[in-house]
């Protein structure tokens, strides 16, 4: 069984909201490794219209994990991480989290199961940027992997099952998993 990976954050506060990626722009949604490595560190700022709390991961132009996250990312086995050290500022605040890692998920896979999906595909073809109100998941096609991104949608990211389980043993706070066939996205 599979998974959509994300972290909205507690209900009753509002999260942080990442702003700008001050000095690399590469693309971190190919699931391909960097032909040459970020600047370390990765400078990202909080959008100072969006303060709240810090959230465990951040997926918005670039992913960003919390150490505390890798670590139970490690011990649940996903191998395919490359991680960049990364400084977090707070442009309102002066505020600097050093606990975050830029990531790059090392793996694209073509598992949907277009036949049964209910999806959109803008572009034309369904690679990349397919708008799913209903996803399945073939999963002989997603061969076991514990993480990676769907090569039908780049943005979604997918969690086997035993990684579910690890995270939530492990007590990361708000990240939301949502059974395929129930994510929009």
């Amino acid at each position: 069984m599979y998974y959509v990976l994300d972290c909205f954050g507690p209900e009753d506060e509002d999260r942080a909201g990442l702003g700008e990626i001050l000095n690399t722009e590469l693309p971190w949604e190919t699931g391909r490794r960097f032909a040459q490595p970020p600047v370390s560190p990765v400078l990202v700022e909080l959008n100072p219209d969006f303060p709240g709390a810090m959230m465990p991961m951040f997926d918005s132009g670039i992913l960003l994990f919390s150490d505390e996250m890798l670590a139970a990312l490690d011990e649940a086995g996903v191998d395919n991480l490359d991680r960049y050290d990364t400084v977090v500022r707070d442009p309102v605040t002066g505020r600097s989290f050093s606990n975050y890692k830029a990531v790059n998920i090392i793996g694209v896979v073509a598992c949907a199961d277009l036949g049964e999906s209910v999806y959109q595909a803008p572009s034309g073809s369904p690679l990349i940027d397919t708008d799913f109100d209903s996803l399945v998941i073939d999963e002989t096609r997603a061969k076991e992997l514990l993480m990676f991104r769907l090569a039908e949608c780049v943005t979604a990211i997918i969690v086997h099952d035993r990684v579910r389980r690890h995270l939530e043993a492990s007590g990361i706070p708000h990240l939301d998993f949502y059974e395929p066939q129930d994510w929009i996205g």
